[in-house]
């Protein structure tokens, strides 16, 4: 951190902004189009999402120029948006004709589209009705590198010391996530690759930004219950996907409720769902070894209908007609 008190120029914040990390392209209702330049990618200072934390967000994962799960991303950027009462001034077609647009102008094939909705501009204070109208950004960003022994050899997990900060409501995907920032400082300082937050009575709720589940002793897939959660859009695609290997008998059942730690520690297999990471082995967790400490059936099963949604065939043209996959056209 440099804090000399100096006035800056043009020429040298643009070769600043030149030697960071380069997006794809940046859209902003406020500046009324997009941008190449990161010099140009931002929000303004008086906007109620930036000293406030007052607005919503959510990220679509685009790959080989397809959308994955794009409806249910919208889905849940409009709840959210209800729920803290932002009134979005555009339709969810309207707004998937923009994704699609910024997809197409970035070039790109492969990407994640990170979109956010302000309660607005023109304020310092704390109240919504001295601000504009509600501004939209959107971000075509890279694909964040994921080490491959994740799936190779799997994660470590450890419960979180910290408390998450009670949400609005666990559905709603703010922009206020000191808590899982803190949680991940937790997990990164004792040597994990994700923390797992508890709930006051010893139940196991989600990770900073994955969903979690567990195959118990018994051989069923459980999930918390979604009032305690946020609803993941990777995870019930997941619980689709296990509805497929129950039939195979590779799960014995599928239940949403309480998973004590306890439990989860004493489970065969304990999975870590997200946009990026799809779905993950999670092989050590507090310390304790889960299942034989190997990536397990399930998930490998898993991850491979995962897989499979990014390679429809003739016979599975349902996947555009579910809306799994929206193509960049």
């Amino acid at each position: 951190m440099n804090l000399e008190i100096r006035e800056i120029g043009l020429p040298e914040a643009q070769e600043k902004a030149a030697r960071e990390k380069e997006f794809h392209l940046f859209y902003s209702s406020y500046l009324g189009g997009f941008t190449r330049d990161r010099l140009l990618m931002n929000v303004p200072i008086d906007d109620h999402i930036f000293h406030r934390g007052d607005g919503v967000f959510d990220d679509a994962l685009c790959i080989g120029g397809n959308y994955y799960l794009l409806n249910e991303h919208i889905d849940r950027f409009f709840f959210s948006a209800k729920a803290i009462r932002i009134t979005i001034p555009f339709s969810k077609i309207e707004f998937k004709r923009v994704l699609t647009r910024l997809g197409i102008l970035s070039g790109q094939k492969d990407f994640l589209a990170r979109f956010f909705l302000s309660r607005g501009h023109g304020s310092m204070s704390v109240f919504p009705h001295e601000v504009n109208s509600p501004n939209l950004y959107v971000l075509i960003d890279r694909i964040p590198p994921l080490p491959d022994r994740y799936y190779k050899v799997g994660m470590i997990a450890v419960t979180s010391p910290t408390p998450m900060h009670p949400p609005v409501s666990p559905q709603v995907k703010t922009v206020d996530y000191l808590s899982n920032a803190l949680m991940e400082l937790s997990a990164r300082s004792s040597g994990a690759d994700a923390a797992i937050g508890v709930d006051s009575n010893g139940n196991i709720t989600e990770g900073s930004n994955k969903n979690v589940a567990i195959i118990d002793k018994d051989g069923v897939f459980r999930f918390p219950s979604l009032d305690k959660i946020l609803r993941g859009t990777t995870l019930m695609r997941g619980v689709e996907h296990v509805e497929a290997l129950e039939k195979k008998k590779l799960v014995t059942g599928i239940r949403s409720g309480d998973i004590p730690v306890t439990e989860a520690y004493n489970a065969r297999e304990i999975l870590l769902f997200s946009t990026s990471l799809f779905v993950a082995p999670v092989i050590k967790y507090d310390g304790q070894t889960v299942g034989d400490g190997k990536p397990g059936v399930v998930w490998e099963s898993l991850y491979r209908l995962f897989e499979k949604d990014f390679k429809p065939t003739r016979k599975s043209s349902a996947h555009r007609d579910r809306g799994v996959l929206t193509p960049l056209r």
